[in-house]
């Protein structure tokens, strides 16, 4: 079948999910038990022993396995969310570095919140990343062992630096 639409080889310089460079990482493969497609770059709770789902206002930090992987193995629908199917496998970045949603500006250095949502951050926005500086700390579960590798001036996409057990 013949492409018909836009075709470029010209990407942007990061995405959500995208693994930032060359350094050691590592996935594990978890099953989307949310029910929903599941965005690129949030960070996930673990659902048993095989699944994720998206973090919420139970979460604790035990709970957070890592970050969602953008993968390119399968098609998105324009105007689709795109992001991990429900009922299908994801890979889950657990060490590594990653760009990740940010809900404010963040510094290189900072501890890293996964936003729980709240009536002041909605359930849209659970799982960006966030510092405590930006929101308010209650908001969201702290992720130890992750920190920001660079500096930003509001809302988009950040580096994060992080090992998590998995």
């Amino acid at each position: 079948m013949p492409i018909t639409g836009g075709y470029t080889i010209n990407h942007g310089d990061r995405y959500a999910g995208m693994v930032v460079d060359s350094e050691v990482n590592n996935s594990v493969s978890k099953l989307n038990k949310s029910g929903a497609v599941v965005p690129w770059g949030l960070f996930v709770a673990r659902d048993g022993d095989d699944g994720f789902a998206p973090v919420d206002d139970t979460t604790t930090a035990p709970d957070v396995i890592g970050v969602l992987r953008r993968e390119l193995n399968r098609a998105q629908l324009d105007g689709a969310t795109s992001g991990a199917p429900a009922d299908r496998d994801a890979s889950v970045l657990t060490a590594g570095v990653i760009y990740v949603q940010t809900l404010d500006a963040v510094s290189a250095g900072d501890d890293v919140y996964a936003v729980v949502g709240t009536a002041v951050n909605p359930a849209a926005t659970a799982g960006v990343a966030n510092n405590a500086v930006g929101a308010d700390a209650t908001l969201g579960v702290k992720i130890d062992g992750a920190r920001f590798k660079e500096t930003t001036t509001g809302a988009g996409l950040a580096a994060v630096s992080l090992v998590i057990g998995g």
